[in-house]
């Protein structure tokens, strides 16, 4: 009756629509108001696509109308930001409640009611998805506004206080800061109960008691943490709201079933059932889920199964998914796992992959709309470990399970990459220019002012507008879809590659390899426990950096991430973008004692997406060298006499172009790499491994921040970064290590040799000679390296210079190929004599 009401109501409405002149002006104002109820009547029938195309008009129409003040547009954004924020949009949904929040910032004592709801909403969704940073950002505008209105009404009063008792305790939980949470939950409570109504201010009662019993449960104070529910029930029954209730009962289930306390648990979530609406789909969705679980705690795998099943298709049934429904999903996944192990009824491996494959496609339409962050994160590595968990049993599977895992990996760096690499992007050159003037505003924000805590919004911001902008360019070049948001066949990838691959996976708890041979065959392996691998891994790193033995590591790595695989050429590509990456596999040591750069030429990419389409670039056909070598001598730095040889060799051996001293300016680099195709930057790098802002290239002139590097388009064949520890930077969970060989990568560069330690500057400087001399005899990038490696190891005079501290620093990542075409004499002779032997027979049969 509901859609038939709302029916009739928009067919109205669209023939009124109909019959306005788009062209006549005057009736923009009614034109706007009418787009916006239609809008709304097409949310109403969940028909958001058609919903979409009327807010979008209607902001079109919001920019003409002159008379329209902050209030009007304010009231607009905030009305869109509940639109996105229902389908689960969580990206536009942010970026227009703080367009909102702006407006009302401007004139805050006329609208601080509206702009404390913002404030609430804001805070609420950083904190949800681990933004702690911006959290405390909108608490602190939220609290100075509140000091600003002396003289605010009550009611307004009240919910300022409340809001921000309540997200200092969220903070502080979220920080682990034990004493304050328990000051800031007193703080609140206190003030909840001197309240004279209570009703309208119950839910800020109960989502501190929520949050805070929840946290000192963990902390194994139960008792405490159930009388603290109790409580709160006691005053939900007392006011009356079911919906706290049942999130109140709910949390009562979770902790009695800890506690295995199974029949209060059933009891509790039960209660919770019984009050919930049964068009609830999504919280239902939640209990059916709970309880399901108690069922599998109690060993009662059938009524589990069952309840599990209940869930699953409610969530099905969902049009939007959020970080809740996909946690539910995630969990039924692997729940339906686990009870395969227990039972043994294969049909349950089914359903766990068929389950899986939806928590996939919920996490990839949840990424479409925001940007990779902490708890996004969490999921994919739940999804990874639970995927590769089940294709070490459904070996059938596994195409299909490698396929789904890639195809959730962030895709900042490839994106980005092909943006900047792609010569097809000319034919838009115009629409990517205002891209390209928002990163070169990101990059300025983001070097001259980086530890500002005002600036964080405004870089958020700039990201939002970008991708608002890259979404506009995919609806109208669809094609450049396949740039923006690129999709991975793994099955494709197979048939076509000729290379031997093993793909590192890093999940919370295991380390995972699939090994990809050259003959179109897979196999994957659980390679061995997260802590044990990440144990060998930072003890390597801390002795070679004191330049200390590091045999019984290296043979221990050797025997955890390659043995376990029969690898049948001698090269391998290493993908992974987990703290794998902060050691060159060229050190670790096989069975007969020898270090395996000894047998293989390696290089390394982030990604299997990124490494098929590094490896497809084409490298030009002339081999055209930039050499930059500043000398640093009006700087507080030490000058580098071997990277001046360096440079002067490199001069020499290719005829190419030399920036030194004075001429290796940060501008000079920035104007004239484009003439060339390959990058050489003999230079000091200095990193911050906590701050990826602050790292950065010195130039003679600048500084090149890693930030600079988002307003950069380097389409190069290969940068050598021979600097100290070019490799190395701040972990970021889904995205890798933020370094400046990263950077470049971002910025187009199809290839980089960079460091991992700060290698010495005569050894680096032999190492690179070497590598340029075995690269100017034709041989592909990686075969050159690892030459260039074995001739010094094979020439160190002095033992301790075999350590691999010295050598094995520097690594290739991204496309092999080689760049110097070399003529084989061997065949041009050959070929000459042919030529030859066949003119003499024409000449003499003729002649006759």
């Amino acid at each position: 009756m509901k859609q038939q009401k709302s029916l009739k109501s928009l067919d109205s409405l669209l023939v009124i629509w109909s019959r306005k002149s788009e062209n006549d002006k005057h009736n923009n104002i009614q034109k706007y108001y009418l787009s916006k109820d239609i809008a709304k009547k097409y949310h109403n029938l969940s028909l958001n696509l058609k919903a979409i195309e009327f807010y979008r008009y209607s902001a079109t129409l919001l920019n003409e109308i002159k008379s329209f003040g902050s209030q009007e547009k304010a009231t607009f954004y905030y009305e869109l930001c509940e639109f996105y924020y229902s389908i689960s949009n969580n990206k536009l949904f942010k970026n227009n409640l703080i367009k909102a929040i702006i407006l009302w910032e401007n004139d805050s004592n006329k609208y601080s009611k509206e702009l404390v709801n913002g404030y609430s909403k804001l805070i609420n969704n950083y904190l949800e998805y681990g933004d702690i940073n911006n959290a405390k950002l909108y608490l602190k505008k939220n609290n100075n506004l509140s000091v600003k209105n002396d003289f605010i009404q009550d009611e307004l009063r009240h919910q300022f206080k409340l809001t921000s008792f309540l997200y200092k305790l969220r903070i502080s939980l979220a920080e682990k800061k034990n004493t304050a949470s328990e000051s800031n939950y007193k703080e609140l409570t206190q003030y909840f109960i001197n309240l004279k109504n209570k009703t309208n201010y119950l839910t800020y009662y109960a989502d501190a008691t929520n949050f805070y019993a929840e946290a000192i449960f963990s902390l194994g104070r139960t008792n405490e943490a159930l009388d603290l529910l109790k409580a709160s029930i006691i005053v939900h029954k007392q006011i009356g709201n079911d919906l706290s209730l049942i999130t109140a009962y709910s949390y009562l289930s979770y902790f009695t079933r800890e506690l295995k306390d199974y029949n209060r648990a059933h009891q509790s979530i039960d209660a919770a059932i019984h009050l919930i609406s049964p068009d609830n789909f999504s919280d239902l969705a939640g209990l059916y889920t709970s309880k399901a679980i108690i069922f599998f705690e109690e060993k009662n795998y059938k009524e589990s199964e069952i309840y599990f099943d209940k869930a699953h298709q409610l969530i099905k049934r969902i049009d939007n998914s959020n970080f809740y429904l996909l946690s539910y999903n995630v969990e039924i996944s692997k729940k339906y796992f686990e009870i395969y192990e227990m039972t043994g009824n294969v049909k349950l491996l089914d359903k766990s992959f068929k389950s899986y494959k939806y928590s996939v496609k919920q996490f990839q339409d949840f990424y479409e709309n925001d940007f990779f962050n902490p708890l996004l994160s969490e999921y994919k590595n739940l999804i990874i470990d639970g995927l590769l968990t089940l294709g070490l049993k459904s070996e059938n599977s596994l195409v299909a399970i490698i396929e789904m895992i890639e195809n959730i990996q962030s895709k900042f760096l490839l994106k980005n990459y092909l943006l900047n690499n792609k010569n097809g992007s000319v034919q838009i050159v115009n629409e990517l220019s205002e891209i390209k003037t928002l990163k070169l505003n990101l990059a300025s924000i983001s070097s001259v002012q980086k530890n500002r805590d005002s600036l964080v919004l405004k870089k958020t911001q700039i990201k939002n507008n970008i991708e608002l902008l890259e979404n506009k360019l995919i609806t109208k070049y669809p094609n450049f879809n396949s740039i923006l948001n690129p999709t991975f066949n793994f099955k494709d990838f197979i048939l076509k590659n000729k290379d031997e691959i093993i793909r590192f996976y890093v999940t919370n708890t295991s380390v995972f390899g699939i090994y990809i041979s050259s003959q179109n065959k897979i196999c994957l392996k659980r390679i061995d426990n997260f802590s044990t691998i990440k144990e060998h891994i930072s003890s390597i790193v801390l002795n070679i950096k004191s330049k200390k033995p590091i045999e019984k590591q290296s043979k221990a790595l050797y025997n955890s991430l390659l043995k376990p695989f029969a690898l049948k050429n001698d090269e391998i590509t290493i993908v992974s973008n987990s703290f794998l990456n902060e050691i060159p596999f060229e050190l670790l040591i096989d069975d007969e004692g020898k270090y395996i750069v000894e047998k293989y030429k390696i290089n390394y990419s982030n990604s299997l997406l990124l490494y098929d389409i590094q490896r497809k670039h084409k490298n030009s056909k002339d081999f055209k060298l930039a050499i930059f070598q500043p000398n640093y001598k009006n700087k507080n730095l030490n000058i580098l006499p071997f990277a001046e040889k360096e440079a002067l060799y490199l001069q020499e051996t290719f005829h190419s172009i030399l920036f030194s001293n004075e001429k290796a300016t940060k501008q000079n680099f920035i104007n004239g790499v484009s003439n060339f195709n390959a990058c050489h930057l003999s230079m000091h790098a200095i990193i911050d491994e906590n701050n990826e802002e602050v790292s950065r290239l010195v130039f003679n002139d600048e500084n090149f921040y890693f930030s600079d590097f988002y307003a950069q388009n380097l389409p190069l064949d290969l940068v050598v970064l021979s600097a100290c520890e070019t490799g190395i930077g701040k972990h970021i969970e889904g995205e890798g290590l933020m370094s400046l060989s990263r950077a470049f990568t971002y910025s187009g560069v199809s290839a980089t040799i960079h460091s991992l330690w700060q290698t010495p500057d005569k050894q680096g400087y032999e190492i690179m000679q070497y590598f340029y001399e075995f690269l100017n005899e034709g041989l592909p990038k990686n075969e050159a390296l690892q030459k260039a490696k074995i001739k010094f190891l094979s020439t160190a005079k002095a033992s301790e210079l075999k350590h691999p501290y010295y050598w094995s620093g520097f690594v290739l990542n991204g496309n092999s190929e080689a760049l110097v075409s070399k003529t084989n004499y061997f065949y041009s002779i050959l070929l000459g004599l042919a030529t030859i032997v066949i003119l003499l027979f024409f000449f003499l049969k003729f002649r006759k």
